[in-house]
């Protein structure tokens, strides 16, 4: 074992929202996180012994953003060792300080650099820290009699809330109408800013256990514009590594599993004429790549985007992977990666070609959804 402690598993619940990726897969004796420890251990054991230490140490870290960083860089290094690429770790680079990620020597002899960025950003949805996943925990293990609990609303405060008057707020609010199908909870709210708004189900009406079922909040948030997370992901790495002699592709995973192709066109390319958003700015309506008359980053030659990535979604078969090329770059790129799905601007519009889904051409066998039950 690489990563994962060499012991009996035996914990069979779901992971907590407090509880870090690594400490639940660690102990978990669940069908799908078993098989997520053994596709990280054997894939990781095909990296060289020199880089494992640094894997090993992320992804123990207790920190997801550095599990998630270290598998996105395991799964690449995966599938380009998968199309028979060599790959060397760290090379360095002419005029920088800085090492990318890969070095990645194609079986037609070309090479690029291949930089690893994720962005945790979700434009939609409900917020994600530490304050607000306390709380649905609290909810999801708040034992009652009869009812589920569903999110509408949760907004942060700047303070732990207080629980205990919390959970009164929540169990008179039901035992005023405790025969009703479905209780709106007055909204709870704080002076340091918490506002939470619940509603009650029926487990007679509506089923499922009588324990308390967290249903998240659908909408938590309004982003002005849900290409932004990734574009101010992709500068961050569009100007390092100095003096560049070869292709340039920086590969960014994004949390946010709602995005669309529209999504990654407007990031790269900015808004078509006659689309407003609300808040767009100049800049950000030109996109990261500009204009064919004012191009910006031509030394950045393709994006390789991807939603959701993470072991359990692997093994099912439920991560999108896409490369978009850059019209405009100083050294193009034209190789392999363009077997998956690949997007070009032509002529003024975006065209696709197919390509083959990512676990086909790894042929990485799937296993059922049921397996995270």
């Amino acid at each position: 074992m690489i990563v994962f402690d060499d012991i009996a598993q035996r914990e069979t619940r779901r992971k907590k929202m407090t509880e870090s990726v690594f400490t639940h897969l660690n102990s978990s004796a669940r069908p799908g996180d078993v098989a997520s420890r053994a596709l990280i251990e054997e894939w990781l054991a095909q990296v060289p012994v020199s880089e494992q230490d640094e894997f090993r140490s992320r992804f123990r870290s207790g920190d997801d953003i550095q599990f998630n960083t270290a598998f996105q860089e395991l799964f690449w290094h995966e599938f380009l060792r998968s199309q028979c690429c060599g790959l060397d770790f760290h090379p360095p680079i002419a005029g920088s300080s800085k090492r990318p990620d890969f070095l990645v020597c194609q079986p037609s002899a070309d090479s690029f650099i291949l930089e690893a960025r994720t962005s945790t950003e979700v434009a939609t949805g409900p917020e994600n820290n530490p304050r607000a996943n306390r709380i649905r925990e609290f909810l999801r293990q708040m034992t009652l009699n009869s009812h589920r609990l569903g999110i509408d609303e949760l907004t942060v405060g700047t303070l732990d809330l207080p629980q205990k008057a919390f959970r009164k707020h929540i169990t008179d609010a039901i035992d005023a109408d405790p025969s009703s199908k479905m209780v709106r909870i007055p909204p709870y709210a704080t002076k340091d800013g918490w506002h939470i708004r619940l509603t009650a189900f029926s487990g007679t009406h509506y089923g499922g256990s009588h324990s308390s079922t967290v249903m998240q909040e659908a909408w938590g948030k309004t982003w002005t514009g849900p290409s932004y997370p990734l574009r101010d992901a992709l500068k961050k790495k569009a100007s390092k590594y100095g003096q560049l002699s070869m292709p340039y592709v920086i590969a960014i995973n994004s949390a946010d599993a709602l995005l669309t192709g529209r999504d990654f066109e407007q990031t790269l390319f900015g808004v078509r004429p006659g689309i407003t958003i609300a808040g767009m700015t100049d800049e950000l309506a030109r996109g990261f790549w500009g204009r064919e008359n004012n191009p910006k980053h031509k030394r950045v030659s393709a994006v390789l985007f991807t939603t959701n990535l993470w072991p359990a979604t692997v093994l099912m078969g439920q991560v999108y992977a896409c490369l978009w090329i850059n019209p405009w770059a100083d050294r193009p790129y034209d190789g392999l990666l363009t077997e998956l799905p690949t997007f070009r601007f032509e002529n003024g519009d975006v065209k696709e070609s197919p390509g083959r889904p990512w676990h086909r051409l790894m042929n990485l066998p799937l296993i059922a959804s049921s397996m995270w039950g």
